[in-house]
């Protein structure tokens, strides 16, 4: 019994070290101070309005701003490279948080040949994808009706938010079921 209870313990300084480390790996000595760092609105000024206006307008929707393409398509492979780091202006989802269209604001950027190269891959993977995509000009934004034209209204129930488990319980429950596991294999070479 002694053994067990001083293997018990071992195991237990062990993880302890093992947490410390993981949880200190990766950290740079650099501080905040060492690099140039400013916050900014991660939407333009016009790109707020069309926000507020959705939220406005689609009120049994959830809006969400700035996605990255590959957030709503799976691709893997040669697929995954020509999505990977675009994103979309803004995603609509019903309240399961499923995927329901997605808007692009096209401002006169997207005049530019590469631009309209960008934006017919975008076009392609959503179509591919069965996501409705649908591109407005910047000026001037779509009115209320033209936004409702394109949504159903709908009166959907609130999904069922899951418990959100902390990284710490799961790393108590990962060192309580190796611990058990040990357990058991020293009560079975004792026996």
């Amino acid at each position: 019994m002694l053994k067990i209870l001083g293997a018990i313990i071992i195991v237990l300084i062990v993880l302890a070290v093992f947490a410390t480390a993981a949880k200190n790996k990766g950290r740079s000595n650099n501080t905040k101070k060492d690099y140039d760092y400013k916050s900014k609105t991660p939407l333009t000024k016009n790109e707020q309005a069309m926000y507020w206006k959705l939220i406005d307008t689609l009120p049994g929707y959830v809006v969400l701003a700035q996605v990255e393409l590959s957030r709503c398509i799976s691709a893997k492979g040669a697929a995954f490279n020509t999505i990977n780091g675009k994103s979309l202006d803004f995603v609509i989802c019903n309240k399961a948080l499923e995927v329901v269209a997605a808007i692009e604001i096209d401002d006169k950027s997207h005049a530019t040949p590469a631009a309209q190269k960008r934006d017919a891959t975008k076009n392609n993977a959503m179509e591919i994808a069965g996501i409705k995509l649908i591109r407005w000009p910047a000026t001037p934004l779509p009115s209320i009706e033209q936004i409702q034209e394109n949504f159903p209204a709908v009166d959907a129930p609130v999904a069922e938010k899951p418990p959100i488990e902390s990284t710490q319980d799961k790393k108590i429950k990962i060192l309580e079921q190796q611990l058990f596991n040990m357990a058991r294999k020293l009560e079975k070479a004792d026996t």
